[in-house]
């Protein structure tokens, strides 16, 4: 999700940053000019009473002040008080009589442009004229219920409105040229890390593509970096090494076959030859051909079962499932172990600690399949007088567990997690017969009905494999 994220983000910064800048920058400008400044004194005034005036005298004095220009310095007198000031010089409170606070305006040496408007309370409620001019005013009309409002700006700043406006301006947009600055910024750089990801993660199917197995993917992407991307590369190193495994388990899959096909051929043939040759003869032809038989059947006994693994990958059997009831079942097993014992010289127990009636869905024939292999498995590893045990129980979580336990050669660290595979054979086991398969087909029809295999061992002390029926 982190691209979708990035990507909002710039749209955010593209279309709310501009908005904000829209509204705060002239906002900030209204609050720090000279209007906004003398609304703060004018409000401050009002609340400390200066003058007696209504409410709707500070309303009609308010009203009127909007109307002035923006950066205009005003001044209300009234009882020849100053209530509130902006001009430089005149604070509120500062007293004046009705002779010389015009002079006292018109002292600086600065030319400005006034305005005078002159206004009368009646009971608290402010009564504005037209502007006079400050040339026109009568001195001695003044009276202790008249005042004036005063504004002046400078003549020669008569465009400084505009040139303030224009500055506000240059700032507003340099504001947002650096916003837009920024956006362009993040987003190059989150295009470019899209960019080098998706080079990075092309080159990769390229290898792929060409056969190239060997060559890791990079899945070291920095958090900077897209969730998505990273991801992706993960997903593709992992079809890399399944198709690396793949390619290596079919190479091991023709050695395999190659190796184990080629002793009971190279007999049959080099017989075959003898006795046709008349190398062998007599009686000697009876044992040849016997010897031949064997192998033959040893050819076809690996036939088959590459057929029936095959058939077991490939087929769909677990419409055979059926509820079985375990106790009786591995009951018919021990029995059959125990039958074998005395035929194979081998201790044969088992302990078969399961509740009656517990039943679980599984195909009889393949579970059949699964025992006779690890049993088959028990007794090529194991000596004579050596011991063979089938347990089974139910763990912890209630589930059903079974095992196989001999004593037997046992199984090197190193080749563990590898015996499963097909044609595989651990390194202290290459003298005995074998193709490899049967632990195969037992991983596979214990991964197809759900269940879990676990192998424990140690070289020279024995071998278990205990599957969980998890369900």
């Amino acid at each position: 999700m982190k691209i979708k994220k990035q990507l909002s983000s710039i749209v955010m910064i593209l279309v709310i940053l501009p908005m904000i800048s829209s509204i705060v920058i002239p906002l900030y400008f209204h609050f720090t000019s000279e209007k906004a400044n003398f609304t703060r004194k004018f409000n401050i005034a009002k609340e400390n009473n200066i003058v007696a005036f209504s409410e709707k005298g500070w309303k009609t004095l308010d009203r009127h002040i909007d109307t002035v220009p923006p950066d205009a310095e005003i001044l209300i007198i009234y009882r020849d008080i100053a209530v509130v000031s902006s001009i430089k010089g005149i604070t509120t409170g500062d007293k004046f009589n009705s002779e010389n606070y015009f002079e006292t305006l018109k002292s600086t040496r600065t030319d400005y442009n006034y305005q005078v408007h002159y206004f009368n309370v009646v009971d608290g409620d402010i009564f504005i004229s037209p502007n006079l001019g400050i040339s026109t005013i009568v001195f001695n009309n003044t009276h202790e219920n008249s005042g004036f409002i005063i504004s002046r700006f400078e003549i020669s700043n008569r465009h400084g409105f505009r040139v303030r406006r224009i500055r506000r301006n240059i700032i507003f947009y340099t504001t947002l040229f650096l916003i837009e600055f920024i956006f362009i910024f993040f987003l190059r750089h989150v295009l470019k890390i899209i960019l080098n990801s998706v080079i990075r993660l092309k080159s990769a199917t390229e290898n792929i593509i060409a056969g190239d197995m060997e060559t890791p993917i990079d899945t070291a992407i920095s958090r900077s970096e897209a969730d998505e991307i990273s991801s992706l590369a993960e997903n593709l190193e992992e079809m890399r090494l399944a198709l690396k495994e793949s390619k290596e388990r079919r190479s091991r899959f023709i050695m395999g076959i190659s190796h184990d096909l080629r002793t009971p051929v190279a007999l049959i043939k080099g017989y075959s030859e003898a006795i046709q040759d008349g190398v062998i003869s007599g009686d000697n032809v009876r044992n040849s051909v016997a010897l031949i038989n064997q192998n033959a059947e040893r050819l076809e006994e690996m036939i088959n079962e590459l057929i029936n693994y095959v058939k077991l990958r490939n087929i769909d059997w677990k419409h055979t499932l059926e509820k079985v009831e375990l106790k009786p079942m591995f009951q018919a097993f021990l029995r059959n172990m125990e039958c074998a014992s005395e035929v194979f010289k081998r201790n044969i127990s088992g302990t078969l600690d399961i509740p009656d009636g517990l039943k679980i869905s599984l195909d009889q024939n393949l579970m059949h399949r699964v025992v006779e292999n690890l049993f088959s498995n028990a007794l090529r590893y194991t000596k004579e007088n050596d011991s063979i045990q089938l347990n089974a129980w139910i763990n912890d979580n209630g589930v059903p567990v079974f095992s196989i336990k001999d004593s037997g050669i046992g199984i090197p660290k190193k080749d563990q997690k590898k015996i499963f595979e097909l044609f595989y054979r651990s390194s202290n086991s290459r003298r005995e017969n074998g193709i490899g398969i049967g632990l195969a087909v037992v991983k596979t029809v214990v991964e197809t009905h759900g269940w879990e295999i676990e192998v424990r061992s140690e070289p020279k002390k024995g071998t278990e494999f205990v599957i969980t029926m998890c369900q």
